[in-house]
This record gives structure tokens, C-alpha cells and sequence, in this order.
């Protein structure tokens, strides 16, 4: 006796709209099996695409034909069994073979007959160019959208997707917030974990809501998604052909500034999260054997608690015999390193004027870079012209082309980028260098003032210093750009020099990196006048 199936399947993409419900499926084909005098000895049902092979119950029933198990199936349209040559293949191997007598379906069967299995054939054959032509139709969609400079999914948190012109915009609410985590990451001040928990517990950063999901907490995984992602930087880049493309929305960082950011993810010596919050954790090694300084807390009888950073290489097998640094030595000297970085407010002031003149001579500056940025625009677009064309005729191969096609590409939307973003003014450099002089001059008594700010100190200490070694009990680093420049401080400041190496600095400077922001802080007193 032969055994009857039913399958039943409806896909939720969108080429499956307007097929009859799974249920509604099974009553009708229930009814063409009653007419037809059939006992049904299994329902089988399935929510999947068949546009693929792989499909779950689709290879269990095969299987059972194979075994000689199914006489007959019941589907509502043959297309309902197969969508691809695969599928189909096995299908019409099954009739032809006679492993499979029948595939009925409301409107005919199809048997092993030679002319059945060519409509069944003609019939598959259907349903799979009306997939191909569903792909290729999509993924013109999408190529347009990308050419007309939007993105065909939707945006990332810190966007949105108007609903009428469908073209990303600033999120309102969310884009300034976004931000704010990405100052917090490139000012060092914060670790992707604590960035996480500030976005949650200090700004009230949520999840977009949609009809199925959204409104949840920042997870870690999000923060990390976030600083990695090139839409922000308006250049994303298309993952199946690696090619860069250039957004029209609003850019939320610069190209430097993600560099940047990559660059402090890739840290290999990146602390890891712990119970303590310690303002120098992981950022001190060892003279001696390059290791890294570990925050240790030794509690006295007297109920006082001392810090210490102590080198891991004293550990087998390296046993480092580097004395363990005291934190409040370190801080001393760091909090007189700052005091000689402050300048007075009349140095500071005639170092302004100075700079204000000297840009304002060095007009043809902008015009001179955009030049210089228009030349190489057109010398890469001229590369991929003559590119294309050996392609054309045939003088280079696949494997050649495509790494070239895919640098001019990004090289391209990177010079339109940096074309399409305005050049800073006179004021704008001024403007700048005017907090940097101020941060220098307030700094040392926001360090003392975050006696029990373990991250503004830290952001104070990564604002103007970098690659600190230890050794006897002394920290040796490396003053930072621009801060560089005003080491001496006071009556001891080459006034003259230090205008020269900040005009130096901001004219050839991309990226200003954040510094932190002090509210009301006083100024010490300077120890001499300029």
C-alpha cells in the first residue's frame, strides 16, 4: 500500500507573500486527497526559503523515498518541493527511477511519465528563474541604492531612515550620545567595558525600538561593533565585492579619528576589567624587562591603605627585580610635570596674537592643500580609467584587477571625502590652540582636584604623555604633540618658539585629538611672570 504525505512549507521572505498559509495549505490539499480517495499518513511542514538546498524536513522526506517509505506527495504547487536545480534534481530522479510514483498537487500530478516529468521539470524550472530574477532584481536595488550614496539596511545606532525619501539622517536623540563614546574612547579615558556602563547608567543610551526588538542596554559587544564599523566614518565598506563606497549622510568621525580608534582596540596590553578602578592600570611597564605594572593595594594596621605598581615579570621565569612603584610618588612627579607645562595667562596671551598674525599671512595655505587634493583625485581617476581599459582588452586577468579596482575605490571615496569636508579657518586654529594653552594651565589643579577620579586622572595623564617606563622608582614617558613644545614653563618658555611649533603643529595636524574638559577649574599660580 502506498504511503501519502503532505508538505506544506511557506517561506517569510518576500517572494512568498501571496502563498496560501501553511494550515491553509494543508486543508485544501486534505480535501484533493479525500476526492481522490487518498489515506494521508503524515503532515510534514516547514518555515523556510527554498531558494538553497538545506532545507531540514524537505531532506528527511527524500530520505524516506529513498528508503521506499513515500508512495506520493501532496504540495500545494511544485514549487512548494523545490526552488533550486539541486532540490529539483532530486526530485525529478525520484519519479524517473520510480522510487516516487507520484507528486500531486491541486491542479495535476506528476508521475514518472516522460511528459510528466518534463512539465514538472518546465515547472520547476519556473520557480527558479522567478528566484534569479528575484536576486538579480535585488541586488540591482541595492548597487543603485550604494551608487546614489545611502545604504540598503538599516542604519546603525546614532541614524536613522527617513521613512518618506528613505535616506539615512542623524538620530536626534542618540547621535550626540554616540559620539560622546567615541571621545571617551580616543581620549583613553575609558575602556570599551566601562564605555558600555556609562552609556548606560550616565547617558541613558538605548537601543533604536522596532516593531519586534529595540529599547535594550549597550552591551560590550554593541560598544566594540560600534567603534569598528565604517559607516560612521561615511566610507563603508561592501563586503562581498570589498569595494569602498562613499555615504551622503553626515560622517560622525574622521578618517584619523578612526584610525585612531583602531589603533587603541588592537592594544595587545589592553586592561582587562576588574573589582578596583585604578587610574594607571595597564598603562606603566617595567625598564627592566618590559613587563607590565600591576595595581597591588597593601592595607597597614593603622587602617591605612597604600597603592603600589608592581612589575609581573618578578614572576617565574623572568624574576624581575625592579622595586614596586608608590602611586603617590608617581603622582608627585607627574603633578610637577604638568606645572612646568603651564603657561602664564600673558604668555599664553602674546603666543595667541603671534599665531593669529602668522596664520592670517599663510591664506593661500587651503587653497593650496584642496590643489593638491583635486590633482590626485584626478591622477586616480585617470589610474581607473586605463585599469578598466586593460580589462576591456583583455590584458589583465581576474585575480590582478579586482585588489586594484578595490584600492582606487577606496582611494577615490577617501580624497572625495576629505574634498567635501571644509578647511579650518584662522579662528579655528586659534581657537584651538587657545584651549590647548588653557588645558596646560589648569591641568595641574584638576590633577589634584581628582584625588578620588581615578579616569580623570588617568585622562589627564594620557592627554599630554604617552609610553611610560619605570625604572628605580622614576617614570620616564614621552611628551605628546603639542604639549611638547611648552616644556619649561614660565620665565623658562621660548615664547617665540613655541608660537612657531604650534602654528608648525595645527597646520599639519588631521586629527586634534579630545582633551579633557575641566569646569571652573582655577589656575595655580604661576612661579614667574612670563
Amino acid at each position: 500500500m502506498s504511503t501519502h504525505v503532505i508538505y506544506a512549507r511557506k517561506s517569510t521572505e518576500s517572494d512568498d507573500r501571496q502563498v496560501l498559509s501553511i494550515d491553509s495549505q494543508i486543508q485544501e490539499l486534505k480535501l484533493v486527497a479525500l476526492r481522490q480517495g487518498l489515506v494521508v499518513s503524515d503532515v510534514l511542514t516547514e518555515a523556510r526559503s527554498a531558494k538553497a538546498p538545506g532545507r531540514l524536513v524537505f531532506d528527511q522526506l527524500m530520505r524516506r523515498v529513498d528508503r521506499g517509505e513515500v508512495g506520493s506527495i501532496l504540495c500545494w504547487k511544485a514549487d512548494r518541493l523545490a526552488r533550486n536545480h539541486a532540490d529539483t534534481g532530486r526530485v525529478l530522479q525520484a519519479l524517473a527511477d520510480h522510487r516516487l510514483q507520484s507528486v500531486i498537487t491541486p491542479d495535476r500530478t506528476y508521475t514518472g511519465d516522460g511528459n510528466d516529468r518534463f512539465m514538472a521539470g518546465f515547472e520547476f524550472g519556473v520557480a527558479t528563474k522567478f528566484i534569479d530574477d528575484l536576486r538579480a532584481n535585488i541586488k540591482r536595488g541595492m548597487r543603485a541604492r550604494r551608487e546614489r550614496g545611502w545604504p540598503s539596511y538599516r542604519p546603525p545606532i546614532g541614524y536613522l531612515e527617513e521613512r518618506g525619501t528613505k535616506e539615512t539622517i542623524k538620530d536626534p536623540l542618540r547621535f550626540d550620545l554616540v559620539r560622546r563614546l567615541w571621545d571617551m574612547l580616543l581620549s583613553g579615558a575609558m575602556r570599551p567595558s566601562q564605555i558600555a556602563k556609562y552609556a548606560n547608567d550616565e547617558l541613558g543610551l538605548r537601543t533604536p525600538k522596532s516593531s519586534h526588538a529595540g529599547g535594550n542596554l549597550i552591551q560590550v559587544q554593541l560598544v566594540y561593533k560600534i567603534f569598528k564599523s565604517r559607516f560612521y566614518l561615511g566610507l563603508p565598506l561592501h563586503r562581498a565585492t570589498g569595494e569602498t563606497w562613499t555615504g551622503r549622510w553626515p560622517a560622525m568621525v574622521t578618517q584619523e579619528e578612526f584610525d585612531r580608534a583602531q589603533e587603541i582596540l588592537g592594544r595587545s596590553s589592553r586592561p582587562r576589567p576588574s573589582k578596583h578602578e585604578f587610574a594607571y592600570s595597564g598603562m606603566l611597564r617595567c625598564g627592566q624587562c618590559q613587563g607590565v605594572l600591576t595595581p597591588e593595594l597593601h592595607p597597614r594596621p593603622n587602617g591605612k591603605t597604600y597603592l603600589y605598581y608592581r612589575c609581573r615579570g618578578r614572576l617565574a621565569p623572568r624574576h624581575c627585580t625592579a622595586p614596586a612603584l608608590p602611586e603617590h610618588v608617581f603622582e608627585t612627579q607627574i603633578l610637577n610635570d604638568l606645572r612646568r607645562l603651564a603657561v602664564p595667562p600673558e604668555t599664553g596671551q602674546w603666543i595667541l596674537e603671534n599665531l593669529r598674525r602668522d596664520l592670517s599671512r599663510d591664506k593661500a595655505r587651503h587653497e593650496t592643500t584642496r590643489h593638491s587634493l583635486r590633482a590626485a583625485l584626478a591622477a586616480t581617476e585617470q589610474e581607473w580609467g586605463r585599469l578598466v581599459t586593460m580589462k576591456q582588452r583583455d590584458q589583465i586577468d581576474d585575480e590582478t584587477f579586482e585588489p586594484r579596482r578595490a584600492d582606487l575605490q577606496a582611494r577615490k571615496a577617501s580624497l572625495r571625502q576629505k574634498l567635501t569636508q571644509p578647511a579650518s579657518t584662522t579662528e579655528q586654529l586659534v581657537d584651538r590652540a587657545a584651549e590647548i594653552l588653557e588645558f596646560s594651565a589648569t591641568a595641574p589643579a584638576a590633577f589634584l582636584k581628582a584625588k578620588d577620579d581615578p579616569v580623570g586622572r588617568r585622562q589627564i595623564l594620557q592627554a599630554v604623555s604617552s609610553n611610560w617606563i619605570v625604572e628605580d622608582k622614576k617614570c620616564v614617558y614621552l611628551a605628546k604633540e603639542p604639549f611638547s613644545f611648552l616644556s619649561g614653563g614660565g620665565s623658562n618658555i621660548h615664547c617665540l618658539s613655541v608660537a612657531k611649533d604650534l602654528r608648525r603643529w595645527l597646520q599639519k595636524a588631521a586629527y586634534f585629538p579630545p582633551l579633557p574638559r575641566f569646569t571652573n577649574e582655577p589656575r595655580e599660580t604661576a612661579p614667574h611672570a612670563a
